[in-house]
């Protein structure tokens, strides 16, 4: 960051030394031949970081990959956020897919883990069918179009709800 600071310095001393030395200039064809040379100058001033011997970090603009884990707090929240957006994601994807068989009103409950390499992995779905019967679409059936829906690699369960027994 101290690089950048000293960049930015030597470049509004070499513009303002630039802005001073035309207003300087005599009118005419020197002060137009002086404002190509005041350019290339601060154009030069511009590119030296690029051109110098040591290296100039740019992690202010894009930091490195380990960067994150600097703060802790925030890399959980980060991954919270995430895993609840994969598992709405999902939940809106299957109650498309049983909308388009017919079942609507279903509870879809989805568990996911937050792996040690920050990966999210989908490790149950289960959806219960209303009660009352309201498709014809069997269990197994529904279970199928979600796998194909969704390209599913972990476990899925449709159970049809019960019906509460009058006594």
């Amino acid at each position: 960051m101290e690089a950048l600071r000293s960049w930015a310095a030597s470049l509004a001393v070499s513009a303002l030394a630039g802005g001073i030395l035309w207003l300087l200039s005599p009118k005419g064809s020197v002060q137009k031949a002086l404002r190509a040379i005041i350019g290339v100058f601060l154009l030069c001033a511009f590119l030296a970081p690029l051109f110098s011997q040591e290296k100039f970090a740019l992690d202010w603009i894009a930091p490195a990959a380990g960067a994150a884990s600097a703060n802790p707090v925030l890399e959980q929240t980060l991954l919270e956020q995430q895993r609840q957006a994969v598992e709405q994601a999902l939940r809106r994807q299957v109650s498309d897919t049983l909308a388009a068989k017919g079942v609507l009103g279903a509870e879809i409950s989805v568990r996911t883990d937050i792996l040690e390499d920050g990966s999210i992995q989908i490790a149950a779905l289960r959806v219960m069918l209303p009660r009352g019967g309201q498709t014809q679409a069997e269990p197994d059936t529904l279970r199928a179009a979600i796998c194909a829906s969704i390209g599913a690699e972990f476990p899925i369960e449709v159970v049809q709800a019960k019906e509460e027994s009058t006594a």
